[in-house]
């Protein structure tokens, strides 16, 4: 096969390094995951990793191979500068972790490596634009990639999550480069991305090789190079250079910033090992660590469709859907920091300092100030969307002057509506139709109330009437939409049965018994796995309540009890007397289940 078959200058020759870094890692990952059973170069589980059998650590020699023979072959068509800077960097990152995978590093020497590598990218030019700021961007690009690394490595917590990830990034930055010509970049996109998916074959769960430091700073490191050629090169703006690059990595960015500022809560090193990453919380949860994986696939390609409208469609809209998706997972992460990490890990953590108490305190269960600040972004934001809505996505001028004109009594008179109607004063997660009806009352006067001061102060001269229904209509979805998203979050997450709970049956379909399974599902200390009701009002058979069905009469009990393994019978009939639950009871002791009334079990 001739070498300009693997030209990066064509689609054809971006396509054959695809094949061909692929085909390499391929070969090179199942040579390492032979080598290292042969040699001993395994990772044995213990109490800080969530893997549980002896695993070869070296597959990020399989990547760095078919990523090296593939630009290589392919280098020609590079700019000089990008080929050095893949080529020089990533040896050296690939190099720092292949070393600290054989011989273990202290965190501040692989951080000064990093530094090293990342200051090679600035020097072969390598640099966010534009040109006119450079005092600010050669150090936020310093920043950008050793962060960026960083993540990477923090994210390789469990099978297949990095490199899965990764891959989308790349995928992302492939089509991102097409769209806008560059065909340097969409090679070395398809270049690193088919060695992380040859990788990827062997690492999905169960992981038969990890791909170790080496693997997960050399993926950081050209991944964020990649976001500065692929989104820099032509924008003049620095935030619009950025807000690409970070939505295509926003899910190790999450993560790695989630696990930091909790670590740092409990006074534990950021650089080491545990189970409180973003994905061992959804496995707590109840997910399958598959499942765990696929949700943060889905957050990563889900912000990467994002990244490409923002590029190619007008990004006023895509700006508020972005604003609103970050928000999203802003409390996606709150909600992730409620598990408790000593559940996860088995052990206690240490007692936090005074300081972290008081953050605790205030960010994470005195969250006024968060829901007043998020309500104030919501505000702004169906403001500006209901300009954009009645003008077709095109602000003029002009209409941009209106809307910051009269944007401060928007604001300030939906937030005095808020305080009034005591639209703080409830718990997002027990978010309920009372809560519901403040909001409802609060955006409606407040709107109201907006119409009547934009007449009084400028006559509503140029401005429209759909603006302010639409406006309306916006804030009253947004503001009791993210309400609801907590309350979602936790109902969906409650309704994935423990994976060794008790499995039970409820008898009871009545209010008792829904406030009982509801306490089951969200209190997964008292370890019950409910299966069903049982209920006597032959009118509820067949129905269900919150998703769990209505099996049966209290005479299905022991048909019941054999058929689906019950290991107890909660009775959640209050008002029952023990004379008339004797045939339940004595069909549980002739079954050998215990069984319990609902007033005893929740004292």
């Amino acid at each position: 096969m001739s070498l300009s078959y693997f030209n990066a200058s064509s689609l054809g020759g971006i396509v054959g390094l695809f094949a061909g870094s692929l085909g390499v890692s391929l070969l090179m990952t199942r040579y390492m995951e032979h080598l290292g059973h042969r040699i001993g170069l395994l990772s044995a589980p213990h109490e800080g990793r969530w893997h549980q059998r002896s695993t070869p650590t070296l597959g990020g020699v399989g990547i760095y191979t078919g990523f090296l023979v593939a630009l290589v072959l392919g280098g020609s068509a590079l700019r000089r500068s990008w080929f050095l800077t893949l080529l020089a960097g990533g040896t050296t990152v690939f190099a720092l972790g292949l070393i600290d995978d054989l011989r273990r590093l202290r965190p501040q020497t692989k951080l000064i490596g990093q530094i090293i590598a990342a200051c090679m990218a600035v020097l072969f030019g390598v640099v966010f634009a534009p040109e006119t700021q450079r005092f600010i961007t050669i150090p936020l690009t310093i920043f950008w990639i050793v962060g960026i690394t960083n993540a990477f490595n923090l994210l390789d917590n469990m099978d297949g999550l990095s490199a899965g990830v990764a891959t989308i990034a790349c995928a992302v930055l492939f089509v991102h480069a097409l769209l806008n010509g560059l065909l340097g970049v969409a090679a070395v996109a398809a270049i690193l991305g088919g060695a992380t998916l040859g990788f990827l074959r062997y690492n999905f769960h169960p992981a038969r090789i990890f791909m170790g430091d080496s693997g997960s700073l050399l993926l950081g490191y050209l991944i964020a190079v990649m976001g500065v050629l692929g989104t820099g090169i032509h924008a003049s703006n620095v935030v619009i250079t950025l807000i690409i690059p970070i939505l295509v990595l926003a899910v190790p960015i999450f993560d790695t910033t989630l696990v930091t500022l909790l670590r740092m809560l409990r006074r534990q090193p950021a650089s080491q090992g545990g189970k409180d990453h973003s994905s061992h919380r959804l496995v707590y949860l109840g997910l399958s660590e598959r499942r765990a994986v696929f949700v943060l696939y889905g957050i990563s390609a889900f912000l990467g469709m994002c990244a490409l409208f923002y590029s190619r469609y007008a990004a006023g809209v895509v700006s508020v859907i972005v604003l609103l998706a970050l928000i999203g997972i802003i409390f996606f992460g709150f909600f992730l920091s409620q598990v408790k990490v000593e559940e996860i890990s088995g052990r206690s953590a240490p007692p936090p300092s005074p300081n972290a108490v008081a953050i605790t305190t205030a960010f994470l269960y005195k969250r006024r100030i968060l829901e007043v600040l998020v309500d104030l972004i919501l505000i702004c934001v169906s403001y500006y969307g209901a300009w954009l809505i009645r003008f077709e996505g095109v602000i003029s001028e002009w209409n941009y002057l209106l809307i910051l004109r009269s944007l401060p009594w928007i604001v300030a008179l939906k937030m005095v509506c808020c305080f009034s109607f005591d639209v703080y004063g409830g718990v997002w997660r027990y978010y309920g139709l009372t809560d519901l009806k403040n909001i409802v009352k609060a955006v409606t006067l407040g709107s109201i109330l907006s119409v009547i001061i934009i007449t009084l102060l400028f006559r509503f001269i140029d401005y429209s009437r759909a603006v302010f229904v639409t406006d309306w209509m916006m804030s009253l979805l947004l503001m009791a939409g993210i309400r609801i998203l907590l309350r979602m979050l936790r109902e969906s997450f409650s309704r994935v049965p423990p994976k060794r709970g008790k499995r039970v049956i409820i008898m009871g379909a009545g209010d008792a018994g829904e406030m009982l399974l509801r306490e089951l599902r969200n209190n997964r200390s008292l370890n019950y796995h409910p299966v069903g009701f049982i209920d006597d009002d032959r009118e509820k058979l067949g129905r269900s309540i919150h998703g769990l069905p209505i099996l049966g009469t209290r005479a299905s009990v022991s048909h019941l009890i054999e058929e689906m393994g019950i290991a107890e019978v909660l009775i959640a009939i209050p008002s029952a007397r023990d004379e008339d639950l004797a045939e339940v009871y004595r069909m549980c002791a002739e079954a050998g289940v215990p069984y319990k009334r609902m007033a005893k079990l929740l004292q």
